[in-house]
Parts: C-alpha cells; structure tokens; sequence
C-alpha cells in the first residue's frame, strides 16, 4: 500500500466500533438511571399532591373524606371516597354503597417505579426493620388515608421503589403533616 492510497485497516474500524459501543452503553446507562430518579420524584410528587388535595377536599366539604389504596396484581390504584353517614369513611360502608365515590379509580402507573418495597434488604428508618416485613401501604391497620373535616389524618405511609431505591412518603395524624424518607441505596435522607 502506498503512502497516496487512503482508508481505514480492519485493525482501525474494530477499535473504533469497540469505543463506540463503550460509549454508547455508559450513555444508556446513565439516561436510564436518570429515567428511574424521574419517576421516582414523579411518583411521589403525584402521591404527594395527592394527599394535599383530598386533606383540602375534606376541610372544604366539611366531611370525612379518604383515599382507598388497592392491589392490582403488581400494581396499586387508588380511589376517592365521601363519608356518606357521619361515621367517618368505612370499608363496610364503602362495600354497601354509603360512602361514595368522588372521582374515578386511578392506576399507580410511573414505571419502572411501583408502590412496593425494594428486591434488595433496606431498614426502615423509623422502626430498625426489614422494609420488606411491611406493607407498601399501611394507613393504621387498613390501607385506607381518612381525612376529618378539620383536616386531621390517619397515621400512614405509602412506599414507593424502583426496585433499588425507595421512598416513604409518611402521614402524621394530627396535623396531617407530609414527610418524604428516601433511600438511596446506601443511606436514608429526608426532604422532598
């Protein structure tokens, strides 16, 4: 081969395509970690929004008004509902029709994030146990989250996880206050 005659040796195009395909799967990589943090941050500023919302709704309607989380094979949803006889929203009365539906049963859908525990061993921060000993949704002993008329709520919390990663998004009765607990993968913070 002369020094006149031009173009690349096999040698040249291997390493080449080899530094592309490094490059592209250290791109793809972190673009889909970023799309997990996004919607995990979505998850919970909807879930978040949410409980603003139906807090506001009960103290302006001057009723009892709960959100009622419910599996749905992997998934959760989750639906709005009025008390309809004074004794606050019930799951008995919920099943007999008299406390009624506000708005339409919505599906938790921010994948790849779930309402669920992580696949990995994470503590919870408030209790020193597994996460996975617990359920994603825990409102007392239901997994509904009530709402008085004064704008006081059931003690709770909903988990969330991208199967790594984790939020707890936490209810405190009294004062309705809403705490956002994230892990991570090495260590819990909290903060929106």
């Amino acid at each position: 081969m002369t020094r006149k005659q031009k173009g690349q040796t096999l040698l040249e195009l291997i390493v080449a395509v080899s530094i592309l395909g490094i490059v592209g799967a250290t791109g793809t990589s972190a673009l889909t970690r970023a799309r997990r943090d996004i919607a995990l941050a979505a998850g919970t500023a909807e879930l978040r929004a949410l409980f603003q919302r139906v807090r506001l709704l009960a103290v302006m309607h001057d009723r009892n008004i709960a959100i009622r989380f419910r599996p749905v094979g992997d998934l959760w949803n989750w639906t709005i509902y009025e008390d309809g006889d004074g004794d606050g929203v019930r799951n008995d009365d919920i099943t007999r029709g008299t406390d009624v539906q506000l708005e339409r049963t919505r599906l938790f859908q921010y994948k790849p994030v779930r309402i669920g525990v992580p696949l990995v061993p994470v503590t919870d921060p408030t209790n020193g146990q597994l996460l996975s000993l617990r359920l994603p949704v825990r409102f007392g002993a239901s997994q509904l989250c009530s709402f008085s008329r004064e704008g006081e709520a059931t003690n709770g919390s909903v988990v969330l996880t991208d199967g790594e990663k984790a939020t707890i998004i936490r209810i405190n009765g009294r004062s309705a206050w809403i705490t956002v607990m994230k892990w991570n993968g090495t260590k819990w913070s909290t903060g929106d």
